[in-house]
């Protein structure tokens, strides 16, 4: 019998091509045609390999966001496989010529929280009209029509000066104000539908004793502008009435339709129906209880039915989706340790990463199985909050050659200095899938004490330098890279052939940063974020900086 779930096709096509070749060939691209690719804080907590991925096929239809990163990842140069090239457009360049776009708006993402991109048709070329990004924004709107945008999205992405393929600048597709009490403000990163026609997200309510609102948006093109915002259509569930959620976004499921997200008092709950039915609060055995402090976004592994969160006391919790059960996995040994990033989780190898600034002696990556909650490595990244100093830390990142075997890649993430907290970078290699307690290389990236690291983001792009392409690491940095204090912040990039970070000022650092294509179209290979001491909104080209 014929598979007849689209992504089933996909899948088989896909796992047969990656177990025989390195590569894929454009002439298959049009098994691809019609799928629309989200891009949000979820894609990059979700890792694999290739060869254990091609002993379970099935994962590419039970968990889609390994189905589009295997489409970006194992492409060859110049394919029209998930955003493409356009055969009538120059390669992107690295000269440093090219100039992008930033638009001021009514506030800024929170710091170490995502945009969210959306690309139409995976093996198209960038479309102007339907690719959008959007931008959940920590302002306060008021009640009803009118007030503060906070929810932002644009099309004609792909512009800036000199122009690209959609001209000079940027188009705002919708604007609303989705504020629906008081201070209601979105201090989390939101989750598309595969389709992009919605966006879920939270809306934080800090009057005492604070609250938390779960919305499913239907977006309309044309909806309202920045300076006049309108009233959404949504729907709207209220799923935590003790406690705001100020530092856990939604994880969607998307075989199921379910989504799971945390308070700040350390309760997770789970969400039916979420774009293809009524948003409904699950009951017993949810909420269940992950200590009692705020929480990370929650990371599904689909393959164990397992969902990993870490939390502001330290600890990494499991909890079994299917009963509640919740395993423990202390990873912090004193003051500052909290786990801030949210959990990055292997599903084909069952490993779980998490970063803690505290661990008793130092800064710590700790590699856990997440089966058992063993830990199987530990990797020390410097002096953190040991010292004394508060130090936040954020996600790693894995190169793309640890997609195609853990063996030969790396995972990279900020720490500090041994002795001191100014930011440093690390990378730590691997043994089969297992983690190297000592770095493969280290090197400090700014002499401030001050400056803050975000988490890092990576991204492949096969267009960009050698023939091999070029695999990214993106990652805001709060002040003094290009002069004093929150006016010399910046966006930062190295690469696998170039570990010495180049910089771009941003006044105040970045948001956490989202990544959309590998087109060599003009001003289409772009990163987005907000400036975390500006209301502005940014495109970056991922070759240029600028």
């Amino acid at each position: 019998m014929k598979p007849t779930h689209p992504y089933v096709a996909v899948a088989v096509w896909c796992v047969v091509f990656f177990a025989l070749v390195p590569s894929i060939s454009a002439q298959e691209a049009p098994v691809l045609r019609h799928t629309g690719v989200p891009q949000d804080w979820s894609q990059r907590h979700i890792v694999f390999s290739r060869d254990t991925l091609a002993l379970h096929p099935n994962l590419m239809y039970r968990e889609p966001r390994v189905l589009h990163q295997a489409m970006q990842r194992w492409q060859a140069p110049n394919s029209d496989v998930f955003r493409g090239a356009d055969p009538s457009s120059a390669v992107a360049s690295s000269s440093g010529q090219h100039r992008d776009w930033s638009v001021p708006m009514a506030g800024h993402i929170s710091f170490d929280m995502f945009p969210a991109k959306f690309s139409f048709d995976a093996a198209a070329p960038p479309d102007c009209t339907n690719d959008y990004v959007v931008f959940g924004l920590a302002t306060t709107g008021s009640t009803g029509a009118g007030g503060h945008a906070n929810l932002v999205g644009f099309n004609q992405l792909y512009s800036g000066s000199p122009a690209g393929q959609c001209g000079t600048a940027p188009n705002v597709l919708f604007a609303y104000n989705i504020t629906t009490a008081g201070p209601g403000r979105i201090l989390t990163s939101p989750v598309l539908s595969l389709d992009g026609k919605k966006i879920a997200f939270v809306e934080s309510i800090s009057t005492a004793p604070g609250s938390a609102v779960f919305h499913v948006l239907t977006w309309t093109a044309g909806g309202g502008t920045i300076a006049v915002p309108a009233a959404p259509t949504m729907t709207s569930l209220t799923f935590s009435s003790a406690a705001d959620d100020t530092t856990s976004a939604p994880w969607v499921d998307y075989g199921t339709d379910t989504a799971y997200v945390g308070s700040d008092k350390g309760f997770v709950y789970q969400i039916t129906g979420v774009f293809k039915g009524t948003p409904t609060l699950s009951v017993s055995p949810w909420p269940v209880s992950a200590g009692t402090l705020k929480l990370t976004a929650p990371v599904l592994d689909s393959v164990l039915g397992q969902l990993m969160v870490g939390s502001a006391n330290g600890s990494l919790y499991r909890i079994d989706t299917a009963t509640g059960a919740v395993s423990t996995l202390v990873v912090a040994g004193g003051a500052g340790g909290g786990i801030l990033g949210a959990p990055i989780v292997d599903i084909t190898n069952g490993t779980t990463f998490v970063v803690s600034a505290n661990d008793g002696n130092s800064a710590v990556l700790v590699e856990a199985k997440t089966a058992s909650m063993a830990v199987l490595s530990k990797g020390r990244i410097g002096q953190g909050a040991f010292g004394g100093t508060l130090v936040h830390l954020y996600e790693p990142a894995l190169s793309n050659d640890y997609y195609t075997n853990p063996s030969s890649g790396v995972i990279r993430l900020c720490g500090t200095g041994a002795t001191d907290s100014t930011p440093w970078q690390y990378a730590f290699g691997f043994t089969g899938a297992t983690m190297h307690s000592t770095p493969s290389f280290s090197q400090q990236l700014l002499t401030s004490t001050a400056a803050r690291c975000t988490g890092w983001t990576e991204f492949f792009n096969p267009n960009i330098g050698t023939t091999l392409g070029t695999d990214f690491f993106f990652f805001g940095l709060t002040q003094d890279c290009t002069g004093t204090g929150p006016a010399g912040g910046c966006v930062a990039r190295i690469t696998n052939t170039n570990t010495t970070a180049v910089t771009a000022t941003v006044v105040g650092g970045t948001s956490a940063i989202v990544v959309d294509n590998y087109s060599n179209a003009a001003q289409a290979a772009s990163i987005y974020f907000t400036a975390e001491n500006l209301q502005t909104a940014y495109k970056f080209t991922q070759s240029g900086l600028k």
